[in-house]
């Protein structure tokens, strides 16, 4: 992966659950083992929504790992991913390397709107990673989605999913690792999620990517960008602990107490919506995300996120006409009562912010519901 000047290349790897394990590790330890300075962020659940700027900060509730030259931390739950034109301003790579896809696919295949808007959704998130990525003077290199089992994603699904990433990265002069040509799921399913891979495939993953990514980091490599603009680096002289004391999801502005009782103005649909610590609203199902057979729920515990309209604020200080709500709809692998709410039905319920409970990182989450990161999430509040 290159000697003299270009060994000491700063690279930026994200990634997203299918990074917490093996794959990561692999990456992460053979980039540094070939002389790189690798600034490692992943997230689980990640995808380019969570790391664009134009999009609400959002919390991480099922792991997150961070490592720079100097120290590596991991936590079960964050309140904020940081956002890529943060993390490319503090650590100033070379190369960002991004591992995602897989949490796109419920963009893809949503029922909410056409299917070319779904496509059209997706190119827009990877134009403007890779627009943001090339606006601070570094290359892309993107890892594809692997192999999944064909009866939780489509062959067909996933072929176009990677046609759709492949011709954006490429109209930006990116380059990349198409892993679903090189990959193949052979976990049981429904006995696995049928998309995280074991120890061992993760690593042969890893290291075909590896091989790949060679040639992106060798200025004579036939995936190197043709045209970046040109910025001087700077000392990075960054600890990684600095990414969690960005602004929390959902934080007040400043000069805003936390403890105010003045009522807030409603505001306009489509504008962002600061989260309230604890709202009681009388509530009308609008729409739901829809919840799989019980025997492809991979955890025995999960949310489903339901939109509502505000028929009555209570305490009269909730912002907004409407309000999404994460609620339990799978407990100990059986669904709940309110898994069969249906739109049109009425509710009362008292919610407060989902980032409230890290212990719900281990409960899984079904949402493909049209993608609107100015709501912040809710979910009932615990007695």
């Amino acid at each position: 992966m290159g000697g003299g000047a270009q060994a000491r290349e700063r690279v930026l790897f994200l990634g997203d659950s299918m990074s917490m394990g093996a794959f990561g590790a692999v990456m992460d330890r053979e980039m540094r083992q070939q002389g790189l300075e690798v600034y490692t962020q992943v997230a689980g659940g990640a995808s380019p929504y969570y790391w664009l700027s134009d999009y609400e900060s959002l919390p991480c509730s099922i792991g997150y790992w961070a490592k720079t030259p100097e120290r590596e931390l991991r936590l079960g739950y964050v309140r904020a991913v940081p956002k890529i034109d943060q993390m490319l301003d503090l650590y100033q790579p070379d190369l960002v390397v991004v591992q995602t896809g897989v949490n796109l696919y419920a963009t893809l295949r949503s029922k909410r709107r056409p299917k070319a808007e779904n496509a059209a959704e997706i190119k827009l998130l990877i134009d403007r990673m890779c627009e943001v990525i090339a606006a601070h003077g570094a290359r892309s290199f993107w890892v594809l989605p692997p192999h999944s089992h064909e009866e939780r994603f489509a062959r067909e699904l996933q072929q176009e999913l990677g046609q759709i990433m492949r011709q954006s990265i490429e109209a930006h002069q990116g380059s990349y690792f198409d892993s679903l040509a090189h990959t193949k799921f052979t976990g049981a399913y429904p006995a696995t999620d049928g998309i995280h891979y074991g120890s061992e495939d993760a690593a042969d993953w890893a290291k075909m990517t590896i091989k790949c990514l060679q040639a992106s980091v060798q200025p004579a490599g036939p995936l190197v960008a043709s045209a970046v603009p040109v910025v001087e680096k700077q000392p990075a002289a960054v600890r990684s602990a600095e990414v969690f004391s960005l602004p929390p999801a959902g934080s007040a502005s400043p000069g805003t107490g936390g403890n105010s009782k003045a009522t807030p103005a409603k505001v306009i649909e489509g504008a962002p919506v600061e989260a309230v610590p604890e709202v009681l609203l009388k509530l009308k199902l609008v729409e739901k995300s829809e919840i799989p057979r019980l025997t492809d729920v991979s955890y025995a515990n999960a949310l489903g996120t339901y939109e509502y309209e505000v028929v009555k604020d209570v305490l009269g200080n909730y912002p907004a006409q409407r309000i999404r709500v994460a609620n339990g709809v799978v407990f100990h692998r059986k669904l709940t009562h309110i898994a069969r709410q249906e739109p049109g039905d009425d509710i009362e319920l008292r919610l407060v912010p989902l980032a409230n409970y890290p212990s719900l990182q281990q409960w899984q989450i079904f949402d493909d519901l049209r993608p609107n990161y100015e709501m912040p999430l809710y979910t009932p509040k615990l007695n």
